[in-house]
């Protein structure tokens, strides 16, 4: 009888070891997916995507070991415009190259990506998996010729994993509010 109650707390414990792993795993893919920009929820992002005049959603694939390529999409005259930036989460700095022309973020603001078109990225997760840092840096053309931007983006899921909620602070904005964006899990 011993014998059998070692043997069924043996099994309950890998089981709940196992359940624990399967969780940790699904959670670090759980940022995956299609977002959908919620204009009503965000808050400070400038006067186009608070109207909703620009459409804009995100996409993250993840490779299953922390290198995730976030594409952002938005919205122009002649449709959908997509910059792609790939992060390595606890990794090496990684650098993207955007596409020339307008700068998304900047919204109504006549701002470009710079001449050299980079933007290096160092990405940090901590042991909440279901949140990670960004820390970016680029140049940006404006009128007066370019600008260094620092920009730090904040990634967090809610805790049903169907909201995801990026704060972003820059060097560049004089308000002190944070830029959040919120974004909607899509199908």
């Amino acid at each position: 009888m011993k014998k059998y109650v070692v043997h069924s707390w043996t099994i309950a414990a890998v089981l709940l070891i196992s359940a624990t792993l399967l969780s940790c795993s699904a959670n670090a893919q759980s940022f995956a997916g299609t977002w959908k920009y919620d204009n009503k929820a965000s808050k400070n992002v400038g006067a186009f995507f608070e109207s909703g005049e620009i459409r804009y959603m995100l996409k993250i694939a993840s490779d299953g070991n922390g290198k995730m390529k976030i594409d952002h999409l938005t919205t122009t005259e002649a449709g959908w415009k997509t910059k792609t930036l790939n992060i390595d989460l606890n990794g090496p700095e990684t650098s993207s190259t955007y596409p020339r022309g307008d700068f998304y973020l900047f919204s109504f603001e006549a701002v470009a990506i710079g001449p050299d078109q980079t933007i290096t990225a160092k990405a940090v997760q901590g042991s909440n998996k279901s949140e990670f840092d960004v820390n970016l840096h680029y140049t940006v053309l404006v009128s007066q010729g370019t600008y260094d931007i620092v920009e730090h983006d904040h990634y967090q899921l809610s805790p049903d994993g169907n909201t995801l909620t990026v704060t972003s602070t820059r060097n560049s904005r004089v308000e002190d509010e944070p830029a959040v964006y919120v974004f909607q899990r899509g199908n």
